[in-house]
């Protein structure tokens, strides 16, 4: 349920030393260099070659601290060795998973020249990206993996371009400057929410681009962070520790110095113990992909500077999904749409849609024409637009019809 249901990627380690070559080997000598990527279904998508021969797409990701490789078979293939297995935070920000460490792997992002890094390569495959995303995706580049440059984001060109500090030159106005503190490598933010009754509240917000959601609050860092009158409850969304239930509904606002977005789509989750009393890994948020697409971005990670330039109609409503329904994208072309799931009371779920329907047409056509993020959009039109669904209930074949509603 794009909008509603997003994927969320939070990896929290526990400390472990992973090495590489030189800081800035990446760069080859040059002040800069450029990687164009994909932004699909709220990921930022980069082409990797893994062990200088496999081709892989994995995702930019400011909130993870280290890369990591999804699928252990891709490593064993090359009968790599693993002299750690390290216990891993998951998304859901307590359960933990299991990674094996793996040295001096041959990494090359296309657009750069090839470097060795230590990785991370899942014990077990506690993902399923590919059919929530309807593409295939095989890891996360962290921070570290761009550790002491300056980030380029251009969402609009879909353009990474990283500078060497030592020749980079601030970006000056229309560009809004705003300090950060990095802590194991990934970007904090200091800055305010407005509450119900006029409530502000300083808080600190993880820049993170392997969220796929506008803005995310943990209510029981702060009293102050009440939900709001109105919310749903559900999955937030998917990561390395599984399904992250939580709360969605709407802030006051989100300012950020001069910039306000207001209504914003919120999601509410519990921070875990083990992180409440954390210095190093506490925060009270996130802000995702969602809201970073309506800027262009420099994070500098040696100065903990980072610079925006809003892009469009920065301050637009979020769109979201209005039909209820948790769509996974199957088969080995990742073209076969399965029901994993409704939202209590919603238009899917008033019509008798089920997990485990398959959706055949939409809208008089066939859904495998479509890719999933374009299938999901779909479901994001205008409040009482009509949708026509024909799906297939073990042998039995159903149309269906409803109407789109605003859920939050």
């Amino acid at each position: 349920m794009k909008k509603l249901f997003e994927v969320l990627l939070v990896c929290i380690l526990l400390p472990v030393t992973l090495t590489g070559q030189s800081d800035f080997d990446i760069l080859s000598g040059q002040p800069r260099a450029s990687i164009s990527f994909q932004y699909a279904n709220n990921f930022i998508l980069v082409e990797v070659r893994l062990f200088g021969l496999l081709p892989m797409s994995f995702i930019f990701d400011t909130g993870a601290e280290h890369t990591i490789l999804f699928k252990r078979e891709f490593a064993d293939i090359f009968n790599t060795e693993y002299d750690l297995r390290v216990p891993i935070i998951g998304s859901d920000l307590s359960r933990e998973i299991y990674a094996l460490v793996a040295r001096s792997v041959d990494i090359e992002v296309i657009g750069l020249e090839p470097v060795q890094r230590d990785i991370l390569v899942l014990e077990d495959d506690y993902l399923t990206l590919d059919e929530i995303t309807g593409r295939p995706i095989h890891g996360i580049l962290g921070s570290s993996f761009f550790k002491n440059v300056v980030v380029q984001l251009d969402y609009k060109k879909q353009r990474l371009i990283l500078h060497n500090p030592a020749s980079f030159h601030p970006p000056s106005r229309p560009f809004h400057e705003y300090d950060i503190t990095v802590r194991s490598g990934k970007p904090y933010l200091r800055t305010e929410v407005s509450l119900a009754d006029d409530t502000k509240l300083d808080v600190v917000l993880l820049v993170d681009t392997g969220a796929g959601l506008p803005l995310l609050l943990h209510n029981n860092t702060d009293p102050k962070l009440d939900l709001p009158d109105h919310y749903i409850l559900g999955k937030l969304g998917l990561g390395l520790g599984g399904y992250v239930e939580g709360y969605l509904g709407r802030i006051e606002a989100l300012n950020l110095g001069e910039l306000t977005f207001p209504h914003i789509l919120t999601s509410f989750q519990d921070l875990s113990n083990s992180v409440m009393t954390d210095s190093t890994r506490f925060r009270n948020g996130l802000i995702g992909n969602q809201l970073l697409t309506r800027f262009q971005i420099y994070i500098d990670y040696v100065n903990e500077k980072m610079y925006i330039r809003t892009q469009g109609n920065y301050n637009k409503k979020f769109k979201m999904d209005k039909s209820g329904l948790v769509i996974f994208a199957l088969g080995q072309n990742l073209d076969i749409y399965v029901v994993q799931d409704t939202l209590a009371n919603s238009p899917a779920a008033n019509a008798d849609i089920r997990p485990g329907d398959v959706i055949r047409k939409i809208q008089g056509l066939p859904s495998n024409i479509y890719a999933l993020d374009n299938l999901l959009h779909i479901f994001q039109r205008r409040e009482g637009k009509a949708i026509r669904l024909v799906i297939q209930r073990k042998q039995e074949t159903l149309k269906k019809r409803f109407k789109l509603k605003e859920l939050i």
